[in-house]
């Protein structure tokens, strides 16, 4: 009795596995139906419990075409019947699960080339904004051209290719908003130069650091590249420690006050575009953001008496 119950299934697998392979009978929706190794099990597993089953029930029976043995047939033949009538639905069954498993396929392929679209559709809009933008004239200091770059996309914004459109990664728009307060703060205390002994590392260790960080963290080459190239590198002992570069932002003070607004308005920008809610100006330092108020803090300009007197001096020791 269990080489009756277990042969056929034994038999038909085996046949089955050498002609589509093992992996047939596992539902394959980029494979066509007729490689699928389920539906010739669902269709001959039946037909093979038919004859076996139709051996044993019609033994000792003979060969009869008339109607009484047609009869005779039917009646005998109940159980190997009811088993090969098995086998339609069964194939019908193994090609809706099929047809499922590639409607299900097509709409992975579908929600992954929909995210794929969403996400570069967002990065090529971020690049189109910018496109848009106008080059402004920072009274002659510098030129900002406002054109992206590529790693703005992927730092500002959260996400990969896969999940659709990125989200907005708050926590670098707060750290950029934190820099710029910083700058202004920095700025406003060098050009009201209130403690004239600290005026040199005010401005070259702080605000022109702080500068220096905007324009990577933004991607801004005409402060980091251009700018850089009229500005004063000098290797200056912090705390009693080895001695570390630092590099001027230009060398007048239209140079740092135009560095600081192209990086904040690029920002402003880019917040816009993002949705992102940017923090107003404190009042006291509105003046570093718009107007000229700041050439006149101070006559002559700190970071001018700086640049003609201790930087030059530091700069002409060290190239000795």
């Amino acid at each position: 009795m269990l080489a009756l119950a277990v042969g056929p299934v034994l038999l038909v697998s085996l046949l089955i596995g050498a002609v589509l392979g093992r992996g047939s009978f596992k539902l394959n929706p980029e494979r066509g139906l007729l490689k699928q190794g389920l539906l010739w099990l669902s269709t001959l597993l039946p037909i093979a419990y038919f004859f076996v089953l139709g051996i044993i029930a019609w033994d000792g029976y003979e060969v009869d075409l008339s109607s009484s043995g047609l009869t005779k047939f039917f009646s005998i033949s109940a159980i190997p019947l009811a088993f090969l009538s098995l086998a339609l639905p069964l194939t019908v069954l193994v090609s809706r699960l099929h047809s499922t498993e590639q409607t299900a396929r097509q709409i992975l392929i579908t929600n992954h080339k929909n995210n794929l679209d969403a996400f570069y559709s967002h990065r090529n809009e971020l690049f189109s904004y910018f496109d848009r933008l106008q080059e402004t004239d920072y009274f002659g200091a510098l030129k900002g051209h406002f054109k992206i770059h590529p790693r703005v996309h992927k730092s500002f914004f959260l996400g990969d290719p896969t999940s659709g459109v990125p989200e907005v990664n708050a926590e670098i728009f707060k750290s950029v908003e934190n820099s710029l307060a910083s700058a202004r703060r920095q700025i406003d205390v060098v050009l009201r130069n209130k403690d004239p002994d600290k005026a040199f590392s005010h401005y070259l260790l702080n605000a022109c650091v702080t500068m220096h960080h905007l324009s990577r963290c933004l991607g801004l080459p005409e402060i980091y590249r251009d700018l850089a190239d009229r500005s004063v590198l000098l290797e200056v002992e912090v705390n009693g420690r080895n001695k570390e570069k630092f590099l001027s932002v230009g060398t007048t003070t239209d140079d740092l006050v135009a560095a600081y607004r192209y990086a904040n308005d690029y920002f402003t920008n880019l917040c816009d575009f993002a949705g992102h809610s940017k923090r107003k100006t404190e009042e006291e330092h509105k003046y570093i953001d718009t107007g000229g108020k700041f050439r006149t803090i101070k006559i002559p300009g700190v970071i001018e008496q700086l640049h003609a007197n201790e930087i030059r001096k530091l700069a002409d020791e060290q190239k000795t």
